[in-house]
């Protein structure tokens, strides 16, 4: 997959998107998961207006940052999906009560393959993909609203 978003190998399928309620329902998708980790999933979603954007794509993006979020959250700390307007954008986070990234790694968390050194031999399932994905994602529909 990342290989195809790097080669500009995919297609995006915008239409006309009403963020706030399509990422109720995708962060829905998280919910048993969180339970099942003794983690809160929380949506802090203010009304935006209607987006131009590829929702399977979203999804994904919503997806790898709330996998994410929950793989590194201890039981009884909560993972919050957060939209914003933003000077005629959106801005969407996924914040988290975690314990946080060290000041070291922040520059390449988005990098292909990189696993914070600290977290490889606790959390061995991390390929160090997810992030990369998400970043070129968010690249190509940035670049396809230009």
């Amino acid at each position: 997959m990342l290989s195809r978003l790097e080669a500009g190998e995919f297609t995006l399928r915008p239409e006309e998107v009403d963020l706030a309620a399509h990422l109720r329902g995708a962060l829905e998708a998280y919910r048993g998961r969180a339970e099942a980790a003794g983690v809160r999933l929380e949506a802090d979603l203010a009304p935006v207006p209607l987006a131009q954007v590829d929702p399977d794509r979203i999804d994904q993006v919503v997806g790898n940052l709330v996998e994410n979020a929950l793989r590194y959250t201890p039981a009884g700390g909560a993972v919050r999906l957060l939209l914003r307007p933003d000077a005629g954008r959106v801005r969407l986070a996924v914040a988290d009560t975690g314990p946080g990234i060290a000041a070291g790694d922040l520059p390449h968390i988005f990098e292909r393959l990189y696993v914070a050194q600290h977290y490889r031999a606790e959390r061995p399932e991390g390929s160090g993909l997810g992030l990369a994905i998400v970043r070129q994602l968010a690249a190509a529909m940035a670049e396809a609203l230009r």
